[in-house]
């Protein structure tokens, strides 16, 4: 009822609805440029030791969390006079900024100079996220009139301006070849210039409103917006939107020639339209379950991804098929599009044919196919991403990587170690606990050294004065692998049993509570996704095992995706330098690709599932589910590859692996599982594909 009374207000008012749009696209789009100026740091973080090490240093000792780092390094041409003074001239000139909290001098502090390479550290009074103006400043006042002597930036702040710069290189590039390559496929597709062009429109306005109406959002609610976010909006928003408009597109012109615009309209509305709204809701499933892990990270890209499909399937409902309707008059009459339409559903209906007379051998090839892509799976890998995820060439990256090699033993990794009174100074007795802690401490077989980095009194078993203590413990094993995550597990167990108050902190920690964070969170995201998304189906088909074969052809296809990630950046087979896979990506691939392939699971079932209804016909409903779906799931899906693979050639190592791992993920559904596990299976199940228990049957 609610379908049939939404086509007759849209064809009583196709007037009114579209100008409401475009009030809304105007509003909304005019402030789409502003998002890179509210977007954050990555957001990869969580509430946890790591953070409230980091705030108290920050806040008791005055030590910036996120300083701004300048490093400069000298060479052959240059004498140590001589880069001695460009670090003093240019501490100097950097004094004067307004909002400066704190500077760490090389010529001070001689831990920061070494190797021909030195540093300093700036805090700031303001976030990371608010330093754009004083990063410019700073960079106005580098200007080393010493030959020799590179100056350059780097730190969280700096590290941020520089993702988001290279993430709307990636945006951009990915407009320039995605949207013409999925121009020519629509064009194609129709047979004409109009109706390519409303599924593109869709997919541009779709993107540039929900980026307004995600500044606007953050600026009423003050959200930590990450900037992932850059590329997860238009990247989900590309995809769906052009995905939704070239559905109902299709369906529209097929109903068309059998009737009036009016009958065409109800039902597209009926079919095509329904299928857009269970799509739709599989979708923000997925990404509901996303913002299950308790990370900015995620909980923002899961609701700015809620909002884009919201947003797509809002403009699909209703824009679209009042366009539909204006343009229906140029659309009557087409016959070279009947006479394609036709061959079309005669090619695939013979594919359907081929399929359903060797099911068995199909699936087993299928099955193999899939099986050599989830055997590199297991060995998928996963690393919190840092500087080195930006483009070689980068400032940042370069800074960063200096500072690293010059002052971190290589294969080690530093965390933080905080010690505090349980009241206001420490007692004797906590000074001995500590004292023996310390030293079973540097005993360890896993820790390379012990040092303290704030100024107090020297540990002694009998002396312990200061109300704090900050200690730089290096480990011999680099950060974020397994034994520096279990090492740091058990220290914290074992700190604890001591009744001393500490805390462990840095970038070692830092990494092992995200990982921690987000493995946690899994069980409960995965059992979500199921539940949500088995209910659904089983209420747009009335039917136990249609819904739970495609959630398993949809595990299918998004696993054998994480093994074409493997082998493309794990490996190096591809000739590129084998590199972890970013420890978002999976889940992001996860919780977009789900929605996205239970797209294509319910357009093909839902016309399966209507010629069921009509005939009865187990065999006559795969073949004309596959003959009607075939051309429009494969021209979808190549659309989708189209908008989200250039991603793969960007500049942020991310957000490469996401375009990656999405279009594989779409390849291999619209082809290994759509064209041969789903029709190989209904053939095989017959009948019991639409079994439904009597007491379910009311439902």
């Amino acid at each position: 009822m609610g379908y049939r009374l939404l086509a007759y207000f849209i064809y009583r008012h196709p007037g009114v609805i579209m100008a409401c749009w475009m009030a809304f696209f105007v509003f909304f789009g005019s402030l789409s440029v502003q998002l890179p100026s509210v977007v954050r740091g990555p957001g990869l973080y969580t509430d946890g030791s790591s953070t409230k090490v980091q705030q108290m240093m920050e806040e008791q000792m005055g030590m910036s969390a996120d300083p701004v780092v300048i490093v400069f390094e000298q060479h052959e041409e240059a004498t140590n006079e001589e880069f001695t003074k460009v670090i003093e001239r240019t501490l100097n000139n950097i004094k004067e900024l307004s909002g400066l909290e704190s500077l760490i001098s090389p010529l001070e502090n001689k831990d920061f100079i070494h190797g021909g390479v030195a540093y300093a550290l700036l805090g700031f009074n303001q976030p990371t996220y608010q330093q754009g103006h004083l990063i410019k400043e700073i960079r106005s006042l580098l200007q080393p009139v010493v030959k020799g002597v590179t100056i350059q930036l780097t730190g969280k702040s700096i590290i941020q301006e520089d993702v988001n710069r290279a993430s709307m290189h990636d945006f951009k590039m990915a407009e320039r070849i995605g949207i013409p390559v999925a121009f020519i496929i629509l064009f194609i597709s129709f047979g004409g210039f109009l109706y390519a062009f409303i599924p593109v429109l869709m997919g541009m306005l779709t993107v540039s409103s929900a980026m307004g109406m995600m500044v606007l959002l953050s600026r009423m609610y003050d959200l930590d917006l990450s900037n992932f976010i850059l590329n997860v909006i238009p990247m989900t928003g590309l995809a769906l939107s052009l995905d939704f408009a070239f559905i109902l597109t299709s369906r529209f012109r097929e109903e068309l020639r059998k009737g009036s615009a009016a009958s065409a309209l109800r039902a597209t509305m009926l079919t095509s339209g329904r299928a857009v709204y269970f799509s739709a809701i599989c979708v923000v499933c997925g990404l509901i379950a996303v913002a299950f892990i308790p990370m900015p990270m995620f909980e923002s890209a899961a609701v700015c991804s809620i909002i884009v499909v919201v947003l797509a399937a809002a403009i699909n409902l209703s824009l679209v098929p009042a366009i539909l309707l204006r343009t229906a008059p140029f659309m009557q009459g087409d016959r070279r599009r009947l006479l394609f339409l036709s061959r079309s559903y005669k090619m695939w209906s013979s594919w359907a044919d081929i399929v359903m007379r060797r099911p068995v051998r199909m699936l087993v090839a299928a099955g193999l196919i899939i099986t050599c892509l989830l055997i590199p799976a297991l060995h998928l890998s996963t690393s919190v991403p840092d500087a080195s995820s930006l483009p070689a060439g980068s400032e940042s990256r370069q800074a960063d990587e200096k500072i690293r090699s010059q002052f971190q033993k290589e294969g080690t990794s530093d965390v933080l170690l905080l010690l505090q009174p349980v009241g206001s100074k420490f007692t004797l007795e906590e000074g001995r606990k500590a004292y023996s802690w310390l030293a079973d401490l540097k005993n360890d077989p896993e820790v390379d050294s012990v040092k303290p980095i704030n100024w107090v009194d020297s540990l002694s078993e009998n002396t312990y004065s200061a109300n704090a203590v900050v200690l730089q413990v290096s480990l011999i094993e680099p950060a974020g692998s397994l034994k520096v995550n279990a090492w740091l597990r058990d220290a914290e167990v074992r700190a604890s049993a001591t009744g001393l108050n500490m805390k462990w902190g840095g970038e070692a920690k830092s990494q092992q509570e995200v990982k921690d964070a987000i493995h946690h969170a899994l069980p409960k995201m995965l059992g979500f996704i199921a539940v949500s998304n088995l209910i659904m189906l089983f209420i747009a088909f009335r039917s136990i095992l249609i819904p739970l074969k495609a959630f398993v052809m949809n595990m299918l296809s998004i696993a054998a995706s994480f093994g074409v990630l493997v082998l493309v950046f794990q490996t190096g087979i591809t000739g590129m330098t084998p590199e972890n896979i970013a420890i978002m990506i999976p889940v992001f691939i996860f919780g977009l690709v789900f929605g996205v392939s239970m797209d294509y699971g319910v357009f093909l079932l839902s016309r399966m599932s209507e010629a069921f209804e009509e005939t009865g016909d187990p065999e006559n409903a795969i073949r004309h589910g596959m003959a009607a779906t075939g051309k429009l799931i494969t021209s979808a899906a190549a659309i989708l590859i189209a908008v989200t693979l250039p991603f793969a050639f960007g500049e942020v190592e991310g957000v490469r692996q996401l375009g990656v791992g999405i279009a594989s993920a779409v390849f291999i559904d619209a082809t290994l599982i759509r064209l041969l596990l789903v029709p190989s299976l209904m053939k095989l199940l017959g009948r019991f594909n639409w079994w439904v228990p009597r007491w379910l049957r009311s439902f």
